[in-house]
């Protein structure tokens, strides 16, 4: 990379840098004195009351960098190429014989360095905090969330319910298990426990959920051929193994987010759609958005650079405001696009994630007979 090269993209990342923390400070002002009772409950101190705010909005910041971090950094490559044009820094390179889109290197590079930034808050950071990302406002890490109740489709659209959920510890409290008739019980049952775990697969036992202090006395006998294999008792009579790929996350709202999955946590629910085809759906579409964000966001910044610096232009703010309004089309396409995958009626979720990434291929190959020569 040449000086220039590395002036344009340290000037890129700086720009990026302004706008995140512009954008992110604002929200936090805005959020923070709109809901600042939430804060003060339960507050003993100003000082526990201000650790309270640090940690809920310090957590959040990969969030809105999951959420802003795409947008923002086709803005700071818009912005970066109106202060070249403004500042009449690009003739230099223009009138060496240099083409205009021997710029898009630096700015390229940038774009990859930041979009590999977001994969690794996506994959990796985003699933390791899940749990005090669903943490309301002012609220400890142990609070109490309302279930919201499943049917395993593996086992027969066994019913799991339960009071609350406690999330730091990842319990299910009060359990409910319905065992499905015929399939699993030769009659109604229900097992009812004091709290449940959901144990992960190893190589020595399959997922499930551990039933601790069952109330009432559970008699074996009832189960079928498959619900012994499906259910099995601990020595002590109190606890029971539930065989499900049914996870703890999936039982009240806030940990359905796909957002705070990894992609692998996605690709094992849509080969176990434990409850159901019709998450599956938003579960692809939310897989293949990720594949197809990076090149999306290159994609707008190839149709930036010739909207920006146009032959033949009047006015480097026209350029700027058509630019817009061409970028702020196709984002409006591509969410309609997830709007029409998620809901399966006109397209696949695997169509609406790739159509906006072929429209706006063909789209930057128009729009580079724009450029300025």
């Amino acid at each position: 990379m040449t000086t220039f090269d590395r002036y344009l993209l340290g000037r890129l990342l700086h720009t990026f840098a302004v706008f995140f923390v512009s954008a992110y400070g604002l929200f936090i002002v805005i959020d923070l004195f709109t809901n600042i009772d939430d804060f003060q409950q339960d507050a003993t101190s100003a000082a526990g009351m201000l650790l309270r705010i640090l940690q809920y909005y310090g957590y959040r910041t990969t969030e809105f960098f999951e959420m802003t971090g795409p947008m923002l950094i086709v803005i700071s490559v818009i912005a970066v190429l109106g202060l070249l044009q403004k500042h009449h820094e690009n003739y230099p390179i223009l009138a060496a014989g240099i083409p205009a889109f021997r710029l898009l290197r630096p700015l390229l590079a940038a774009a990859v360095l930041l979009n590999l930034g977001l994969i690794v808050n996506q994959e990796f950071i985003i699933p390791a905090i899940a749990a005090p990302l669903q943490t309301p406002r002012g609220n400890s890490m142990e609070n109490l969330q309302e279930v919201e109740a499943v049917y395993d489709y593996p086992n027969f659209l066994m019913h799991i319910d339960g009071e609350h959920v406690q999330v730091e510890k990842q319990l299910l409290l009060n359990a409910t298990f319905g065992l499905p008739v015929p399939e699993m019980a030769t009659q109604i049952c229900t097992l009812t426990a004091e709290s449940a775990e959901f144990i992960e697969q190893t190589n020595r036992h399959p997922s499930g959920w551990l039933l601790r202090n069952l109330t009432g006395v559970f008699d074996p006998d009832i189960l079928t051929p498959f619900g012994k294999i499906r259910v099995l008792p601990g020595t002590n009579g109190k606890d029971l193994f539930v065989v499900s790929t049914v996870s703890f996350d999936q039982l009240y709202s806030s940990g359905r987010n796909l957002k705070l999955l990894s992609s692998a946590q996605l690709i094992q629910r849509i080969r176990n759609p434990s409850t159901g085809p019709l998450p599956v759906r938003g579960q692809r579409l939310a897989l293949h958005s990720r594949i197809t964000r990076p090149f999306l966001c290159l994609l707008s910044i190839c149709m930036a650079l010739p909207l920006v610096m146009r032959k033949e232009s009047r006015s480097l703010i026209m350029n700027m405001a058509v630019c817009a309004a061409v970028l702020g089309f196709f984002y409006a396409f591509t969410h309609g696009c997830f709007a029409l995958g998620s809901t399966g009626t006109l397209l696949r979720p695997e169509q609406a994630a790739w159509l906006p990434v072929i429209v706006s291929g063909m789209a930057s190959t128009w729009t580079a007979t724009c450029v300025q020569t």
